[in-house]
């Protein structure tokens, strides 16, 4: 596990800012990504059937600026992990493995109950991931991604507190890669430019169960 400490110095005052968070990173072996692929495209007009999510009264793709006719516009309305497929079955149990790694880094203590909402994002040629956070929520926890098919493009993280400045991290995306990062950690993407479909999971954790996707996760 890669584990990237993005930690401010210490103030000199009481008002100076400060910040402190956490993005880990890791490879998943044991899932065939090629087929999990063109499993994840044979579902994307069954996800476009969905109701688009309503947030506000109006249409939300999470303000990733992929618009109401993208799969990720459908983000709530669905959990991957509840779909019947033998590398879906392995990307879940890689989630819940690297998490408890996660937590051992800090001694941290299993929780009693953890809850997942998994979905896809599936991105066409000159199509780029605005900046956006998953959760601002009291209850926000963990967030995360993997990457499925790739070519050529980066995620960036920004500093929650400095958003004006250059991102604090990033992160070049390669297929099996997996992130874990806070829930309230901006980060976007570069422009996709191949004409082959770029495809991540993505997903949040959360220590209550947020809506009825969310799924519980067996220790």
């Amino acid at each position: 596990m890669k584990l990237i400490n993005i930690k401010s110095e210490p103030k000199n005052n009481f008002f100076a800012p400060e910040w402190h968070y956490f993005i880990a990173e890791k490879y998943i072996k044991d899932v065939n990504f090629n087929e999990l692929s063109k499993f994840i495209l044979n579902k994307e007009k069954e996800i476009l059937e969905l109701p688009c999510t309503i947030k506000e009264n109006k249409i939300s793709d999470g303000n990733t600026g992929l618009g109401e006719k993208s799969v990720t516009a459908r983000h709530n309305k669905y959990n991957v992990l509840s779909w019947e497929n033998e590398n879906v079955e392995k990307i879940k149990k890689n989630i819940l493995k690297f998490y408890e790694e996660f937590l051992k880094i800090f001694n941290f203590k299993l929780p009693k109950e953890l809850y997942i909402q998994c979905w896809v994002n599936i991105m066409k040629r000159g199509e780029q991931i605005n900046p956006h956070l998953h959760s601002l929520y009291p209850d926000s926890y963990l967030g995360g991604h993997i990457c499925v098919q790739i070519d050529n493009t980066s995620t960036f993280y920004n500093n929650p507190i400095n958003q004006f400045g250059l991102y604090a991290y990033e992160s070049k995306n390669e297929v099996g890669k997996i992130t874990l990062f806070q829930s309230h950690i901006p980060h976007y993407t570069s422009i996709h430019c191949s004409d082959k479909k770029r495809i991540t999971i993505a997903f949040d954790l959360s220590l209550v169960k947020m809506d009825n996707n969310y799924l519980k996760f067996i220790f």
